[in-house]
């Protein structure tokens, strides 16, 4: 029933984002400059597919937004998304679909760290192409040899593995193991809680690699829960989350749990048992909600009838917006170096603050026009690119409560 819903979901998403761009294109002057072609990395199948339609959705409402905002140097914002299947293979020859065939001036993605490192190397920093992750925190993305065109939109795990290290002691939590996707995300957000959760006191007594989506995840339970941790962290994507956290219930390995950013999901939470679940904290890349994040939760909801809860939409939006953006700072759309050197100009201070939605984005187009500063303040958060495209940013503490994910209502820096 999951999968039926999702492909349901899926095509309904496909079907609002063409009809944005034919509304658009309709709109286009006879002559105008070619359109601002964005690419996306996504996850529409493998172990990130919970979290694929919403960010196409996000993405499509960032360039339905723009284009009703006037557009980018009079021509309309596309987006183009290709399915990485959670695969480091699959995403760079998707990326290389995207710049080679469809000739994207930019891409958004890819989710996973896993894929979206591996593209920058071989695909988007060799060929001077700007791309922007709005999920993937690994910390080595900070010292990546990526020409300077690979940005963020959300913080580095470095800052996420300190809360969640906090956190699991504050809740009490004497000894601790982990379960993480053996891959550059997993291993360096448990890494980095293991620094912390030991300078603060605790132990660990297993830090386990897993592959994704396996059948069964029972050896690799047995030796995370062989000495009795007190909690299990769950470092993983949703697919495979859900198989051994339900092995772990139903063979009774262990009971108490943690979550991340990763394993923020309503689908999961549902296939395992809410009730069974009920009470688990987790950690996740977040910032306190202002108005810019209210005005995309309302867009969103009025756009595809469902609320946002997943992670890093706001930040996928953010990401769109900021391309375009730079792109009409630098005067171009198909020039990739040009709009990646405008990038921070419009995204750091100084300025006038602008945000998410079609009255500020239309504010933001006039003040560039006119060769005024700008500052773009996003849904996400505060998008003020350091020296290798990091952001900083809050780590919220959220929760499972009454059967839905919820905020606790504390944003913590590391």
């Amino acid at each position: 029933m999951r999968k039926i819903k999702g492909s349901f979901y899926m095509v309904l998403a496909l079907i609002v984002a063409l009809s944005m761009v034919i509304g658009a294109c309709a709109q286009q002057p006879e002559g105008a400059a070619v359109p601002l072609k964005i690419g996306q990395l996504n996850s529409f199948t493998g172990d990130l597919s919970d979290f694929g339609t919403v960010h196409r959705n996000a993405a499509a409402l960032a360039a339905d937004h723009i284009n009703q905002a006037g557009g980018i140097q009079g021509t309309v914002v596309t987006i183009v998304a290709r399915d990485t299947a959670t695969n480091p293979v699959q995403g760079v020859d998707a990326a290389r679909a995207l710049v080679n065939i469809e000739q994207v001036v930019a891409i958004v993605g890819a989710l996973a760290s896993g894929v979206t490192m591996p593209v920058a190397e071989s695909v988007t920093g060799p060929a001077g192409i700007l791309q922007i992750s709005a999920a993937s925190t690994s910390p080595a993305i900070t010292v990546l040899a990526d020409n300077d065109f690979l940005f963020r939109t959300t913080v580095s795990d470095a800052a996420q593995g300190v809360v969640l290290g906090r956190l699991a002691r504050e809740l009490g939590y004497n000894t601790a193991s982990a379960l993480y996707i053996n891959n550059a995300y997993g291993e360096g957000l448990a890494q980095q809680f293991k620094q912390t959760f030991e300078a603060e006191g605790g132990r660990i007594l297993e830090l386990v690699p897993h592959e994704g989506v396996q059948p069964s995840y029972a050896s690799e339970l047995s030796k995370a829960t062989a000495g009795n941790p007190d909690v299990l962290v769950a470092i993983s994507y949703p697919e495979s989350a859900e198989v051994y956290l339900r092995e772990a219930l139903e063979g009774a390995y262990i009971d108490t749990f943690l979550f991340v950013d990763g394993t923020k999901s309503t689908d999961m939470n549902e296939a395992v048992g809410v009730d069974k679940l009920e009470g688990t904290f987790g950690t996740a890349p977040g910032a306190p909600v202002g108005d810019a994040r209210i005005n995309f939760d309302n867009a969103y909801t009025a756009a595809f009838a469902a609320e946002p809860p997943l992670p890093f939409m706001a930040e996928t939006y953010d990401a769109v917006i900021l391309i375009a953006l730079a792109a009409e700072k630098a005067g171009t759309t198909t020039d990739s170096a040009l709009i990646r050197d405008a990038l921070r100009d419009i995204a750091n201070p100084p300025g006038e603050i602008v945000g998410p939605g079609v009255e500020s984005l239309r504010r933001a187009l006039e003040l560039i026009r006119d060769g005024k500063d700008i500052n773009y303040e996003g849904a996400g958060g505060s998008q003020d690119f350091d020296e290798n495209g990091d952001v900083v940013s809050t780590i919220e503490i959220w929760k499972i409560e009454g059967g839905k994910i919820v905020s606790t209502g504390r944003y913590e820096l590391p």
